[in-house]
């Protein structure tokens, strides 16, 4: 027997129906947090991040001339003490920028004040070695000096602009 009417819904049916409804309708509800959280992740992004001015003038650099010392414009110098702490050894590097240059070595040995003076000629070169003994030397014979403080070295080099350079060293021995 064919019915005119159409089928008769039971209740078990729209239990179905409304459970689809539900599911589909939570599955949009999360597609569009999803799609917001990544909206506003973009936004948070775009604002933090820096972006390029367009706008911006092109910096122009003015060149200027300086004059520095450099270390082949004037002497350098290497002061180091002797591994057995008796002398100190002293190499001079471009002495021959300079007119002059002079080094004095002064140090207290127990209550008497001893030292030793010296200079560098510009015609021994563009380098020059001096090893400063502590003490006397007569004959092969080296008596040093003991109960050594306050060593105070200075080095003095007039070069050929004129200007003066003093470099002080303080040994601890």
């Amino acid at each position: 027997m064919s019915n005119a009417y159409p089928e008769r819904i039971y209740p078990e049916s729209l239990d179905y129906a409304r459970d689809k409804f539900h599911r589909r309708s939570r599955r949009v509800k999360y597609q569009k947090l999803i799609f917001l959280f990544v909206f506003f992740l973009s936004l948070i992004t775009y604002h933090f991040l820096p972006s390029p001015v367009l706008a911006a003038k092109p910096r122009v650099w003015k060149t200027t001339q300086t004059t520095t010392a450099t270390s082949a414009t004037r002497p350098t110098y290497s002061v180091k003490l002797r591994s057995d702490r008796r002398a100190l050894n002293v190499t001079f590097n471009n002495v021959n920028t300079a007119n002059s240059v002079s080094y004095e070595l002064t140090y207290l040995s127990g209550d008497l004040e001893k030292g030793v003076f010296g200079s560098i000629l510009s015609s021994e070169g563009n380098s020059a070695t001096r090893s400063l003994l502590f003490g006397t030397c007569s004959k092969a014979v080296c008596t040093y000096h003991s109960n050594i403080s306050n060593m105070q070295f200075k080095i003095t080099a007039k070069l050929k602009t004129g200007k003066t350079l003093i470099k002080r060293y303080t040994i601890k021995v």
